[in-house]
This record gives C-alpha cells, sequence and structure tokens, in this order.
C-alpha cells in the first residue's frame, strides 16, 4: 500500500461505512464502445457524527490520524450541505505533496488526487 493510499484509506473508513468499490475492464469486444456510469452514493442520516471506526482491525494496523474528537466532528449534515455548497467553487489550494490539491470542508482538509 503506497502512502496515499494509506492516507485514504484513513480517511474514508467511518461508521457504517461497508461498500467497497471495484473498477474492472469491459469485456473485450465491449472496450470500444461508448459506456454510460450509474453512480450511487448513500449517505449517512443527517445526525449521525463523521467519526473513525476506532475498533478496526485495518485501521489499527494501518493507524489513524484522528482530526476532531467525536463530539466535535461533523454531522452528516454539516457535512453535505458544506460540500454540496462549495462543488465547483471551491479554490482548490497546491498540497506540499505531488499531484495533490486541498480544499477545506467543515475544517476537514479535503485532499483532491489528480
Amino acid at each position: 500500500m503506497s502512502p496515499d493510499d494509506t492516507e485514504k484509506a484513513k480517511s474514508v473508513w467511518l461508521k457504517g461505512h461497508t461498500g467497497r468499490t471495484k473498477v474492472r475492464q469491459p469485456p473485450e469486444d465491449q472496450r470500444e464502445a461508448t459506456r454510460l456510469g450509474v453512480f450511487y452514493f448513500g449517505l449517512a442520516d443527517d445526525d449521525v457524527r463523521l467519526v473513525p471506526l476506532v475498533d478496526s482491525p485495518v485501521l489499527k494496523r494501518v493507524g489513524m490520524k484522528r482530526f476532531f474528537e467525536d463530539d466535535a466532528a461533523p454531522t452528516m449534515e454539516v457535512w453535505r450541505k458544506e460540500r454540496t455548497a462549495r462543488y465547483g467553487r471551491s479554490e482548490l489550494k497546491p498540497s506540499s505533496e505531488k499531484g495533490v490539491e486541498e480544499e477545506i470542508i467543515a475544517n476537514v482538509v479535503v485532499k483532491h488526487f489528480s
């Protein structure tokens, strides 16, 4: 696991997170066809605080960087509204990491990997 993958893994494991995404190539005879993707993103209830799943063996193995104490973490409602309001309007700032830009949403540094 690269340092970027480790950082992403530490950022996304939240209580209630159960899904995994796998990207695969289409069958060979369909690789030239125009493809349409449909994405569904489930969100937690608005009153859920976005805190890490501290008992996760994965997080214990890779290490977990806490950004907030549990009672200071943003709720799903705050996160959703701020993220939505900033979409396409945020000024991304260069990170110290190569190929990464950052923005701050609900006092959380959000990394954009390019």
